[in-house]
């Protein structure tokens, strides 16, 4: 979003205000920051479509939080997972021609509907659903999706994550700006950090950082993160709550790997690799945008200037002596850094 534009008003020009400001959606009230401009000389506040999206997906986030409805990305994975089209789920949850569709395009469901979507994530209670709109099926198009929600089932009751520890919610909250956490956008972000940055930067202390500051920025810019980690405010700055973990997991799956290198100091650090390819189709053309303006930001940065930069952002000022969780809402607007 720009930081100045030209007011309509007159030709003067505008600059970007955030304000705290209650807002009302669908009979509740949220707290968000809200975007506006006010022109430095006629004094008039207007708002840009921009500046009125960016406002009004805050309120989306905390009413979908307040009434458990899904968000986009976890209706449409519902809907993935059984290999159906849209129109199909439609269909078998009786939700109308084109209204399961309309969800993933981040139409908000009212809380009966969203919790039957919900539900709909449980293969077991899926499979009653499919078999009580068989008559929407042809026999061969009805056995093949039988066939794979079996599947599911049977994988479901093997199944142990062990990418569920990455982070310490599994659900899309505040504290993971509004995302549900993806071990496979996890894995792409540190896997295009490690290429496109100095290697002898690449350690734990600024890869972190950029993580931080990758999803925060996102936020700041479109209300939503990018993994969907949480972060915590530590002594060195910002860190994802369980990035221990990630890097074990990360390892183990032969994602990066680590080695010393020697410092023209003559001291050594403990850096990592990859040779995996970054796959640009995890992200949207938003989520890319952001991935390459952090990089084009910080990819020359040293692993302690960064940790000094983190350490100007309000989050890290004013909750590291807690080492507390950083609210996403009340802090991504904030950053000072970038």
């Amino acid at each position: 979003m720009k930081k100045i534009i030209e007011c309509p008003y007159c030709d003067g020009m505008a600059d970007l205000q955030k304000e705290a400001r209650d807002l009302t959606y669908r009979k509740d009230q949220f707290n968000i920051i809200a975007h506006f401009y006010k022109c430095e000389k006629c004094g008039e506040e207007f708002t840009t479509t921009e500046a009125d999206t960016i406002s009004l997906v805050q309120a989306h986030n905390q009413y979908r939080q307040r009434y458990n409805i899904p968000f986009p990305e976890e209706i449409a994975a519902i809907r993935q997972k059984y290999e159906l089209s849209a129109a199909k789920m439609s269909e078998v949850l009786g939700l109308g021609a084109n209204g399961y569709g309309n969800y993933e395009k981040g139409e908000m469901p009212v809380p009966a509907l969203a919790k039957l979507i919900a539900t709909a994530a449980r293969p077991t209670v899926f499979m009653e659903f499919l078999t009580d709109a068989r008559s929407h099926f042809s026999e061969n198009a009805f056995e093949k999706a039988k066939e794979k929600v079996e599947f599911l089932i049977g994988q479901e009751k093997e199944f142990n994550p062990v990418y569920t520890s990455l982070n310490l919610y599994k659900e899309a909250n505040n504290f993971t700006g509004y995302k549900k956490p993806s071990e496979k956008k996890i894995a792409g972000l540190v896997a295009i950090f490690i290429q496109k940055c100095k290697q002898e930067f690449n350690d734990k202390l600024k890869l972190n950082k950029l993580l931080f500051y990758t999803d925060f920025y996102h936020y700041k810019n479109y209300g939503s993160s990018i993994s969907g980690l949480s972060y915590r405010a530590i002594q060195y700055g910002p860190v994802p709550a369980n990035y221990d973990n990630i890097y074990s997991y990360l390892e183990n799956e032969q994602t990066i790997s680590s080695e010393w290198i020697r410092l023209s100091n003559g001291s050594a650090r403990e850096v990592f690799k990859t040779n995996d390819d970054f796959d640009v189709n995890l992200f949207s053309p938003d989520e890319q945008e952001t991935i390459n303006m952090i990089i084009a930001r910080f990819n020359q940065t040293s692993t302690w200037d960064i940790v000094d930069l983190s350490h100007k952002e309000k989050a890290w000022k004013e909750l590291e002596s807690g080492k507390e969780l950083i609210s996403y809402q009340d802090y991504a607007f904030d950053l000072v850094t970038i």
